[in-house]
């Protein structure tokens, strides 16, 4: 219930745009790279690197930005013992805040904190597989340099950590993304 009304009120907050309020729309691929599958009875599984992708619409308010984020991307299990091509994906939908800090030259470090929601999917060949909504977290830094008016090219890097993960046999799972990200930002 407290991660629903938090959710609801981060939204929310989104949605207020004051005066001075500038828009942007932005978009990233990167190389989501996965840390070990970890289950709480000390068991780990290695995981694949695979593609991240993000797209973004926000708002910026001076240094401070706002934005409502969607993400997904895929991992392969790097040890596939019976051959049946397991893998984990996750869907993110998540509210993040930023702060650029002005570095002069067009040239933004920026330094960012998000939270929202995790849809990670399991499957494998044999197996339709489970789907389960999670809360998530995410924390990262980048940098961000002005190449017109309105477009800014970035690069950063996001710690991406869903909490609550179980398997279709209902054991805990902890699962944490290191995402190197590059893309763009149009601001209106």
């Amino acid at each position: 219930m407290k991660k629903t009304l938090f959710l609801t009120l981060l939204f929310a907050g989104l949605s207020l745009t004051p005066a001075n309020a500038a828009p942007y729309v932005s978009g990233t691929i990167g190389y989501g790279i996965s840390g070990d599958l970890v289950y709480d009875n000390g068991l780990r599984e290695g995981m694949d690197s695979g593609v991240a992708l993000n797209g973004a619409v926000g708002y910026k308010f001076g240094e401070v930005r706002t934005e409502a984020a969607i993400g997904y991307q895929q991992h392969a299990f790097s040890d596939d013992t019976f051959n049946v091509n397991p893998q984990l994906s996750v869907l993110t939908v998540m509210g993040n805040g930023y702060y650029d800090f002005a570095a002069g030259s067009g040239v933004k470090p920026y330094v960012m904190a998000g939270a929202g929601i995790a849809n990670v999917h399991y499957s494998n060949d044999f197996v339709d597989g489970s789907t389960n909504t999670h809360f998530a977290w995410q924390l990262g830094a980048g940098v961000a340099c002005k190449v017109s008016d309105n477009v800014l090219v970035d690069v950063g890097y996001r710690y991406l950590r869903p909490t609550g993960v179980h398997d279709n046999s209902n054991n805990d799972l902890s699962w944490t993304i290191h995402n190197v990200m590059a893309g763009f930002r149009y601001e209106f």
